[in-house]
């Protein structure tokens, strides 16, 4: 008990996200497409919130890994044109939740035959289900509500 007492609270709040996070989350669907994480609260509740921020190694990643380009200048233009918010939020008794991007969601459980979606969960945004692609937004929704609101869904294979 005495050695928890002494860990900052933010420690024990990014143990709670995703092992693959290791204090960065996605804010896009692309190689590198990620944001550090600068603090957490809430984390589970109806008032879940994880800032971030978009960083100068952020951006590197990006540039290196998706547009294979190490340079200065595609480092700076990733800084400068990609805007995010700087925090998202969740409610995980009613399963909404927003996205760096601004992106309004819910969560809506396990998804049904009937749902017609490849991914394993029910997302809506703006009353549309999000059918489960890459291109719907599905995987970074996921990915989101499950750093906000953890065990509620749980990792598909």
């Amino acid at each position: 008990m005495m050695i928890r007492a002494l860990i900052p609270p933010v420690v024990l709040a990014l143990s709670v996200l995703p092992a693959n996070a290791a204090g960065k989350i996605a804010y896009g669907s692309r190689a590198g497409m990620e944001v550090t994480v600068t603090s957490v609260s809430g984390i589970g509740t109806t008032n879940a919130v994880i800032k971030a921020a978009h960083t100068r190694q952020n951006a590197r990643s990006y540039c290196t890994d998706y547009v294979q380009n190490n340079s200065k200048k595609c480092i700076d233009d990733a800084l400068r044109e990609t805007r995010l918010s700087d925090q998202i939020t969740g409610n995980c008794k009613t399963g909404t939740f927003t996205t760096f991007n601004g992106g309004k969601y819910r969560f809506a459980g396990l998804a049904n035959a009937s749902d017609d979606v490849s991914g394993s969960y029910r997302i809506f945004e703006d009353g549309k289900i999000l059918d489960g692609s890459s291109a719907s937004g599905y995987p970074v929704a996921i990915e989101t509500f499950r750093a906000l609101c953890p065990g509620q869904a749980i990792k598909e294979f």
